[in-house]
């Protein structure tokens, strides 16, 4: 049963500056958030709990991603820092350089970078230590994304936006399980976000969306679909597309729609959700243990959260 409306929208902390990233651990039943300027980490329980914020002596955070529950990755803008025992006296250990994204692969325990010379880095938490494992890319990565299971890859090949690729595990070392070329649309988007199902692909302040959908066994197709709003980021889960705009909607887009509407067109929300006078989304997130629910970070450094329903009906 496709995703109809989201309900419930509850602010459940601030850190008082811009979140920068999101990053659930399922198995801790935890949700990590990032700001900068100042930086800060907060852990947000998937149910009630209490919520803890930490300083961190760092002069700026690009991204973050949550390890477990006392570890987690926070990207500068070259260095790459692990902050150990994160919910009491942070301890702060270089990790890596020259580091130009950082990406979570949820409830592994691990994370995946990518360097300005173009090699990969496995991190892995292994004890009190997060140990990195270097490789080659194939090609150039724009981008990537982890779900836990599968890597999904946009790379600078092809004559149009690139190409899609997926790849199983938490690396895109292995061979490729499905890939297909992206249209020409897609050549400025960076931002890609997948699953077993759905992938998609945007610029953040862009109006457009690229959607990868899977139509075969080791068949998938891209279109290029337009908006109504400036995207702030998206996320996706099971054939819903989550689209969190720059002015404060929560825009769902069912397998249905996706299906129906042909390359170029214009996408017509399942349903659209207002999160709040004077919201800005920065970062979202999506979770599925104990419930399907909807993170958002915004400008000012809250975090808010709602259910995702399943069914008919639509949210106010």
């Amino acid at each position: 049963m496709p995703f109809k409306s989201v309900s419930g929208w509850k602010k459940l902390g601030s850190l008082e500056a811009e979140i920068v990233a999101l990053s659930p651990y399922a198995p801790g039943s935890v949700c990590g958030a990032f700001s900068t300027d100042p930086v800060k980490v907060a852990i947000f329980p998937f149910a009630a709990g209490q919520v803890k914020v930490q300083g961190v002596s760092l002069d700026g955070c690009l991204d973050g991603a949550l390890l477990d529950e006392r570890v987690a990755l926070l990207r500068g803008r070259e260095e790459l820092w692990a902050v150990l025992d994160v919910q009491h006296k942070p301890k702060i250990d270089p990790v890596g350089r020259s580091t130009r994204s950082l990406v979570n692969n949820p409830g592994t325990n691990s994370a995946l970078a990518l360097d300005w010379s173009g090699q990969g880095v496995e991190l892995k938490l292994e004890g009190h230590e997060v140990v990195g494992r270097e490789f080659p890319n194939r090609g150039t990565i724009r981008s990537c994304f982890l779900d836990g299971l599968n890597c999904y890859v946009v790379a600078e090949e092809g004559e149009g936006g690139g190409r899609f690729r997926e790849h199983a595990g938490g690396t895109p070392e292995s061979g490729t399980q499905i890939r297909c070329d992206l249209p020409l649309a897609a050549k400025k988007m960076s931002r890609v976000v997948g699953g077993p199902q759905l992938s998609a692909l945007t610029r953040p302040g862009g109006m457009e969306v690229c959607v990868i959908r899977k139509v075969g066994a080791a068949a998938v197709e891209a279109r290029t679909l337009s908006l109504d709003a400036a995207v702030a980021d998206i996320a996706v889960l099971e054939t819903t597309l989550f689209v969190a705009t720059k002015d404060g909607r929560l825009l769902g887009f069912g397998g249905d729609v996706l299906h129906r509407t042909g390359d170029g067109g214009h996408l017509a929300p399942t349903f659209d959700s207002k999160m709040g006078a004077g919201c800005e989304p920065t970062v979202l997130a999506v979770t599925s243990r104990g419930g399907n629910r909807v993170w958002v970070g915004t400008k000012d450094g809250d975090v808010l959260r709602a259910d995702a329903v399943k069914g008919s009906g639509l949210s106010a």
